[in-house]
């Protein structure tokens, strides 16, 4: 074989195992989404979570739920990563489209409750249970969220509550500034396709964007409303990207029937969510607390035991 047509075969079996090479490191380093993407429908999934992930956020958390909760997951980078089939429709809002997308493609096959949550793992608004979105799902009563069919996975009033817009009374700070505040009464109106006596004269509910819903629940609202409120996120010049999901995180409430004013008090909305009533021991999350208190009855028993 001439020394030049070796050499050529040489180079070009070794960019072959260079590629090979990469592409096995690249495989073994990267979860296998097109894997963990496979999914039931979901009209045949009884708890389902829906959340946009970005390139480099670790969702593994979300998938190890399985199959308590069934993760749908959409891809919220331009372009989309390989193994997401779900894509938002948009990308305006922060995670506002997604969850209008997901009502809006399964309105007649839901999942029995649907949790809409964030993709990172820790959240600084999981305060009740501590940091993790898991742990706050694992402890949720589901009794609870179909009884009333929507819940805040958050407990604590500040920010948000007992008012968090006064839509007929915005400040001049807000007018001058041209505020999202300052044409929400506007908003409110096409959104809800209400006349200005709609317009609630204050807003007010928990943070921050997390939240349970039942089938039922987001049924009473008719599809075509869920389809104006995304047309308005995705084609709205009154505000920017960060202005649309403000405006969702202030409403979802009223969007799944609730009143505008919605503030459940801490203490009972921890009793009923998570199963753990009375006052907690000082600087202890209710995590903490429960496994404290499980400690002391335990102990206890051994002492009757013993007697």
């Amino acid at each position: 074989m001439p020394r030049r047509l070796t050499r050529t075969l040489f180079v070009v079996l070794l960019a072959i195992t260079v590629i090979s090479g990469g592409s096995w490191l690249w495989r073994r380093g990267t979860p296998d989404y097109y894997e963990l993407n496979k999914v039931p429908p979901p009209g045949d999934v009884d708890k389902a979570m829906v959340l946009a992930k970005v390139r480099g956020e670790d969702i593994m958390w979300a998938y190890n739920m399985k199959p308590d909760w069934t993760p749908y997951v959409y891809s919220a980078s331009k372009p989309a990563e390989r193994g997401f089939d779900l894509i938002p429709s948009g990308y305006r809002g922060r995670e506002a489209i997604t969850y209008l997308d997901f009502i809006i493609d399964n309105y007649d096959s839901l999942p029995g409750v649907t949790a809409f949550v964030h993709a990172k793992k820790e959240q600084w608004h999981n305060e009740d249970l501590g940091p993790w979105t898991s742990t706050i799902l694992e402890n949720l009563r589901l009794d609870t969220v179909k009884r009333r069919g929507y819940v805040n996975l958050r407990c604590k009033h500040d920010p948000g509550c007992p008012v968090g817009v006064n839509p007929l009374e915005p400040t001049e700070i807000d007018i001058k500034g041209k505020d999202i505040r300052a044409y929400f009464a506007d908003v409110y109106m096409e959104l809800f396709n209400v006349p200005a006596s709609k317009v609630p004269e204050h807003v007010g509910n928990v943070c921050c964007g997390q939240f349970v819903v039942s089938r039922e629940r987001i049924r009473e609202r008719p599809l075509k409303d869920y389809v104006r409120m995304r047309r308005w996120a995705l084609e709205s010049t009154v505000t920017h990207s960060f202005g649309v999901g403000w405006v969702f995180e202030k409403i979802w409430h009223i969007i799944f029937g609730m009143d505008a004013t919605y503030c459940p008090e801490p203490d009972v909305c921890r009793c009923e969510l998570f199963g753990w009533c009375g006052p907690l021991p000082e600087g202890m999350g209710i995590v903490d607390a429960k496994a404290h208190y499980t400690k002391a009855e335990e102990a206890k028993k051994e002492m009757r035991r013993d007697l």
